[in-house]
């Protein structure tokens, strides 16, 4: 990977998955957490997806 293409910034968002499934609620928003993770110069965000 060359320098101007690294990663320097990888955000998992899947506790805030977790916190809804033990909430039972349909919140904190996951796309919120993508978007927050993005306007703060996340360069990737993982999440992985669950079956309902």
């Amino acid at each position: 990977m060359s320098e101007t293409s690294q990663m320097l910034l990888g955000v998992n968002i899947d506790h805030v998955a977790t916190l809804r499934q033990q909430r039972g609620t349909r919140y904190p928003e996951v796309a919120q957490a993508a978007l927050v993770a993005e306007h703060h110069g996340a360069d990737a965000i993982t999440i992985h997806l669950r079956e309902a």
